[in-house]
């Protein structure tokens, strides 16, 4: 056995190729062993080698992995039995797990169906066997009954596991050769072991085993000639290299080989010698990289920046005439770049493979798959319809997609749901020719779902006529000819591997669930958790390609170039959590009973935090070493939204005289390197254009901006430009100016509107301008929505309170009576589907309890009704219509209707029935956000005769209809509730200080009146009192608050200026035009209307002078 080694910074394949040439010359064969994620890669390599830089076959050299070898001699040999792969072994794991009683496995027992944990029993059960232990061995680690259950699982699924050809075939080989059944076969091969620093329990067995019958077996590892003679090498770099050759040297006789490679002088070597000095202690402060060509370290802003610095980085490679397979990116985390990197790269024009197993769950068969599941689950809920509609798979030759989304607005506006609903037929004829063809009860998709349970087999077959007659097979077949067509050759690969593995695991769902009987659901279940965890790995479709894989995967001299980012603290080192069924202190406690006990052959379990602990410092010396040429290695000061910390191997190498390069997002100071290429301009034009906008002229900045206005200065001359740059101007969300005879053709004479709309208006004019003059609306739905609710409350009441006979006394009759009128009219909305019933019995609550109050207001003698739903502004309305004079001799009349007009002691008052919790809030009257109270007290003053009463207003109120819900927390005793209810349930407002003492004395119990000092009167503090005066000029603020809007809308002026209170955008916070106006709250902000807020005392003093100076800020 023979052991070479060399440093970090040496070649260590080029030394194992010239090796296996010499064995091959004296007339044996090779297995060259390489761990699996690196096989494709070291094979080209090896190969590339070993042929003197030329393609080649090698008859006599075969680069496999160590789990591959029984292949190559047993591979003829059939027992007849299926082959589970991991898909299958988590199906049969399901299938064991089901068959277990609750009684054997009380802890478990709620588990049996989490594909989660299904996942996690496979997972160790296959550890388990790669560490030669047996499910009873888990009692050793802890005699707990979690590890009795987790025994009696995998007893019973080993035993299910027999009707299948699943034996451990590494097992069965090694047996072979304890045997001496094929010692005669090996004795010409020599094994090179090359890029291992540590063995499993089941790969040492089989290493120990062809120790004595291969000709010999030769290890390649990287170990410095110091590591290997130090006495301690506890933390040292090349701890688990070194550790790994002294575990073989206890039991073989080794012949260990140095190469020596101290000839090599450059950053890469000087910074490893650092690095293991480091390590062993040995490192003074005085040692330095005096030179570092070819290492960079990269600080930037954020994520997305660091990954198009790397991508113009390239683009500037490429035209000095680098080749994009001389390329690696190398990525700190691969789950977060899953989707950004691709995104930029493809900006960029990059062409990229990622060596990885790629996840089937993105894929529309996928999707098709699991919508399926969830239309039968969720008893055909349109989201899930329409997702399986949207995959464009199943269809039909006569539907367009175009069709599907007819089909989708119709259902959408009469929030169809449930099977019944889409069993009947549509009225428009494109969405009915989708329900009929697609949803109907002869359409493939109810044949599947609607069918009885039936034994697995059977299911396999009826899912296979589903993907013929739903037209799924075809389309995947067509996109599979398009991407071909189109060059795209890794997505047509994509598809076909996808429909190869669906066919895979209803294979192994056949052998598995065959004969048992299922329902629908479980079958969807069971096919759905197989793909979900199913992957797949593709090979690059052209060979000059960036490749990019994680940096725990790298080798050293893998590329000339290598950019590895992201690497934050969290990510580099990579911390792995052991998240098995077994703890980290059960796995070290069972190595110990293992270590201690007398075995015939070897038994361990990996510890993943010590073995962490161990290869972090390596993992970071290989990445050092990954580049010919150039490494950089970057970190983004924002990491996944959160502020990252620089990690300690970089702080190595900033401390040993590397500084960083703080890069820059889009800016003005790169110029040639910011363009990357034609789209990444494009892509950054915005950018760009409003850093000309804002910049502050310095001198160091001239010749920058110069180019930049030159390079645009062109581009608007060319018309292919234009619209490019003029759909950058637009960014600006300028004030936009309609033509006089536009203003004419929309405003040809009074201005008609209601109050809610100024309110929209002071919200946002642009909003205003959308909804009110141009009339567009967002989506309907003929449903039962906050609007019908609002009807259905309004018209409840108004019944109740209109009633001759309505009393105290006689109340509760008069309700039920106008429940039962009312309902009937709206029972179409009411008896939609179960949903529908529900909301319809909470309505019936709220309107009860809500009742209790208009019940305790007609108790109280000190208030008169005096008209409900009382209109104004409309033809016949009871009151004077409220009118503003505008400009050219055009007026506004505003029009509505108050819920109800109460009489308190000769004065008026309004009283509005509110769904929600709303309050009087004197900032939003001051800004024109709130304008409904004052509008209804000027018209009740307006109209005061008709009413019989003084001009006097007492004040306004609101009734928050609501069923509240008093959490027993919060309550001392349970006779606490009544008084608790009632105090959520009174009246909100504002009201006259002049009637302050009376209102408290006669309706402190219905009116949320505020604090009041002992003497009876409100505290300076209470914002709900207001002076007479006060009102009037709230009254008076708010006419000039319609006229200056008025004035505004007649003059054609439009502005996207949405209400901005504390640096928030509150009047983009429900708008439904966001798509429209292009409003980013974090680049047009300062567009926004700005509410200058003022204490209370301010307002009223700024009403009570006349003034409205500085409400807002344009």
């Amino acid at each position: 056995m023979k052991v070479i080694h060399t440093d970090i910074y040496g070649h260590l394949t080029e030394f194992l190729v010239d090796e296996a040439r010499e064995h091959i010359a004296s007339g044996k064969k090779i297995f060259y062993i390489v761990p699996s994620s690196l096989s494709f890669e070291k094979e080209k390599e090896i190969l590339t080698r070993f042929n003197a830089g030329q393609d080649g076959a090698l008859f006599d050299l075969t680069v496999t992995r160590l789990k591959q070898l029984p292949w190559y001699f047993d591979k003829n040999q059939d027992n007849g039995r299926k082959n589970l792969s991991p898909i299958g072994l988590a199906m049969l794991m399901r299938q064991t797990l089901k068959q277990l009683s609750d009684d054997q496995i009380p802890i478990y027992r709620f588990m049996r169906d989490k594909q989660g944990f299904i996942t996690q029993l496979v997972a160790l059960y296959q550890e388990l066997t790669t560490a030669n232990l047996q499910p009873e061995d888990l009692l050793l680690a802890a005699d707990s009954q979690k590890n009795q259950e987790l025994m009696l699982i995998f007893e019973a699924f080993e035993y299910q596991l027999g009707h299948f050809s699943n034996d451990n075939k590494l097992q069965g080989f090694i047996d072979n050769l304890v045997n001496d059944e094929l010692t005669h076969e090996l004795q010409d091969y020599v094994l090179i072991i090359e890029g291992y620093s540590r063995f499993s329990a089941e790969e040492m067995t089989l290493i120990d085993v062809l120790s004595s019958r291969v000709s010999e077996i030769v290890f390649g590892i990287y170990a410095s000639k110091k590591a290997m003679s130090a006495t301690f090498i506890e933390g040292n770099v090349y701890q688990q290299s070194v550790a790994l050759v002294q575990t073989l040297a206890q039991k073989y006789e080794l012949i260990v080989i140095y190469k020596d490679v101290n000839h090599i002088d450059d950053t890469f070597t000087n910074l490893s010698k650092l690095m293991e000095k480091a390590s062993d202690f040995t490192l003074s402060d005085s040692e330095l990289l005096e030179k570092h060509d070819g290492l960079e370290i990269w600080q930037v802003v954020n994520h997305k920046e660091e990954i198009e610095h790397v991508a113009k980085q390239i683009r500037q490679l490429l035209f000095e005439g680098v080749k994009y397979q001389d390329i690696l990116v190398l990525l700190g985390d691969v789950a977060s770049d899953r989707i950004l990197l691709p995104e930029i790269f493809k900006t960029y024009d990059i062409p990229f493979f990622y060596a990885q197993e790629k996840s089937m769950k993105d894929h529309p068969l996928i999707v098709l798959v699991e919508a399926l599941l969830k239309i039968k689950t969720n008893h055909y809920q349109l989201n899930d319809v329409l997702n399986l509609l949207k995959t464009e798979l199943y269809t039909d030759s006569q539907i367009s997609l175009q069709d599907v989304y007819r089909f989708e607005n119709y259902s959408l506006q009469r929030n169809i749901r449930g099977r019944t609903k889409f069993a009947q037929e549509f009225e428009d004829i494109k969405a009915e020719k989708v329900r009929s063809t697609l949803i109907s009860s002869s359409s493939p998709l109810q044949v599947l779902l609607g069918s009885q349970p039936q034994k697995g087999q059977t299911w396999v077959k009826k899912f296979q006529t589903f993907l013929e007659t739903g037209q799924v097979k075809a389309q995947l077949e067509q996109l599979y000819f398009d991407a071909e067509t189109a060059g795209n050759f890794e997505k047509a690969s994509e598809h076909l591997e996808v429909w190869k593995l669906l066919m895979a695991v209803l294979e192994e769902f056949t052998a598995v669930f065959g004969l048992e009987k299922l329902s629908i659901q479980e079958f969807l279940e069971i096919i759905e958790a197989g793909i979900k965890n199913a992957a797949y790995r593709l090979v690059p479709a052209n060979v000059d390609v960036v490749q990019v894989k994680s940096y725990e995967l790298v080798e050293p001299h893998t590329a000339d170039y290598v950019f590895a980012i992201g690497l934050t603290q969290s990510n580099f080192p990579k911390s792995h959590q052991n998240t098995s069924l077994i703890s980290d202190e059960e796995r070290a406690k069972l190595n110990q009973t293992l270590h201690d006990a007398d075995l015939d052959y070897l038994k361990y379990i990996d510890e993943p935090n010590f073995i962490n602990y161990k290869k972090n410092s390596f993992t970071a010396l290989q990445l050092f070493n990954a580049a010919n040429k150039k490494l950089v290695l970057s970190t983004p000061e924002i990491y996944s939204n959160e502020q990252s910390e620089l990690s300690q191997f970089l702080q190595f190498i900033i401390d040993r005289g590397v500084t960083p390069l703080n890069k820059q997002g889009v800016n003005l100071v790169d110029t040639m390197s910011q363009i990357g290429n034609y789209d990444g301009l494009l892509a950054n034009l915005g950018q760009i254009e409003r850093l000309l906008m804002s910049r502050e002229e310095s001198k160091e900045m001239i010749n920058n901006t110069s180019f930049w206005l030159s390079l645009f200065r062109i581009m608007s001359k060319n018309p292919d430009y234009q619209h490019i740059l003029s759909a950058v101007m637009t960014d600006q969300l300028e004030e936009r100016q309609l033509k006089p005879s536009v203003i004419t053709a929309l405003y040809p004479s009074d201005l008609n509107a209601s109050v809610s709309s100024f309110e929209n208006f002071y919200n946002c004019e642009y909003q205003y301008f959308i909804n009110n003059t141009l009339h567009i609306k967002a989506f309907e739905k003929i449903d039962l929505d906050s609007r019908i609710s609002g009807s259905y409350f309004h018209e409840v009441f108004e019944n109740v309170m209109q009633s001759s006979q309505v009393e105290a006394a006689a109340f509760d009759d008069i309700l039920t009576q106008s429940l039962q009128e009312v309902d009937s009219k709206y029972l179409e909305f009411f008896t939609r589907d179960a949903t529908s019933r529900y909301t319809w019995s909470r309505l019936q609550d709220i309107i009860r309890q809500t009742s209790t109050m208009l019940k305790q207001t007609l108790e109280n003698t000190g208030i008169q009704s005096l008209a409900f739903e009382q209109a104004f502004g409309f033809d016949q309305a009871g009151l004077q219509t409220y009118q503003v004079d505008l400009q050219d001799n055009k007026k506004l009349n505003l029009r509505g209707m108050i819920d109800r007009v109460d009489r308190i002691f000769e004065t008026l008052g309004a009283v509005d029935y509110k769904s929600g919790d709303k309050k009087f809030e004197l900032q939003s009257a001051y800004d024109g956000t709130s304008l409904q109270f004052l509008t209804y007290l000027d018209i009740l003053r307006q109209n005061a005769k008709q009413f019989g009463t003084s001009q006097t207003i007492w004040g306004a109120l609101y009734l928050h209809l609501q069923n509240p819900t008093i959490a027993l927390k919060s309550v001392n005793q349970i006779s606490d509730i009544s008084d608790t209810l009632k105090n959520k349930m009174r009246y909100t407002g504002f009201f006259n200080v002049d009637l302050a003492s009376h209102l408290k004395e006669n309706f402190d119990h219905l009116f949320n009146l505020g604090q009041f000092t002992k003497e009876g009167l409100p505290y300076k503090n209470n914002a709900n009192f207001y002076s007479e005066p006060e009102i009037s000029a709230l009254m008076r603020h708010n006419e000039t608050l319609y006229q200056e809007a008025g004035q505004k809308i007649l003059s054609g002026k439009i502005e996207i200026n949405p209400v901005v209170v504390k640096h928030h955008a509150k009047g983009c916070q429900f708008c439904q035009f966001k798509s429209i106006c292009g409003f980013e709250a974090d680049l047009h902000l300062p567009s926004g209307r700005k509410v200058n807020l003022k204490s209370k005392e301010d307002i009223r003093a700024s009403l009570l002078t006349g003034g409205k100076e500085h409400a807002t800020t344009h």
